[in-house]
């Protein structure tokens, strides 16, 4: 599982700004009265200021993954009603056959005792899970190439690949899109595999130093 940031647009100063423009003032600069205008903006839960900037990641991660991950391309918001707040691209099966990559299980987890969609714990025999795993990836791998000698389309053959199949798409967002990202997915009760991207991702808007901020005030910094 791959994660790269690959184009920013605005930074804490353009919360800022977006926040100051309703009085008809801009800062050109960071300060600490800023500081204090984007604690209080997060505080009072005035979240507008913090759809202006924008992030664009690309992404390469199991399909299942994917699959919880966009559940927030839509209705990413601080609990206000659904809006559109992303846009996602994904590499296509139906163009190209990248039937050869997969993300393993590392490690193989228990059905949760207290909660049916959770894991805890790890299954004894960890060998004989891997081995299935291999088989199947390996089966249907066959299976895909041999429907293509039959003269079956990608898009008709890709159907029979299992979700560890990875994926790659870029996605772009608003900045608040991805804070509520991570404010669901960083949660301990969201699946490893899934938690795992959610905190490269963080990472890398981490690294950018742009909106240090603003993670600071959200609790995630």
């Amino acid at each position: 599982m791959n994660v790269e940031l690959i184009n920013i647009f605005g930074d804490d100063l353009m919360v800022v700004n977006a926040a100051r423009v309703s009085y008809g003032k801009e800062s050109e600069e960071l300060n600490n009265k800023d500081e204090r205008l984007i604690n209080f903006l997060v505080e009072h839960k005035h979240i507008a200021p913090f759809r202006h900037p924008q992030l664009q990641f690309r992404i390469t991660c199991p399909i299942y993954v994917e699959r919880q991950l966009r559940k927030h391309e839509i209705g990413m918001e601080l609990g206000l009603a659904p809006e559109p707040n992303s846009s996602i691209n994904s590499i296509s099966g139906r163009y190209v056959d990248f039937s050869d990559s997969y993300t393993t299980i590392k490690e193989w987890r228990k059905q949760s005792t207290s909660s049916k969609q959770g894991s805890e714990g790890l299954v004894d025999n960890q060998l004989a899970c891997q081995d299935i795993e291999d088989r199947i990836i390996e089966t249907c791998k066959k299976a895909y190439d041999d429907l293509l000698e039959l003269g079956v389309s990608k898009e008709q053959a890709r159907t029979i690949l299992p979700l560890n199949l990875n994926t790659t798409y870029i996605w772009t967002g608003s900045l608040l899109s991805f804070l509520h990202l991570f404010n669901l997915r960083l949660k301990k009760d969201t699946q490893a595999e899934t938690r795992e991207i959610a905190n490269l991702l963080l990472e890398e808007v981490i690294k950018s130093g742009e909106f240090d901020i603003t993670l600071k005030a959200f609790g995630l910094n």
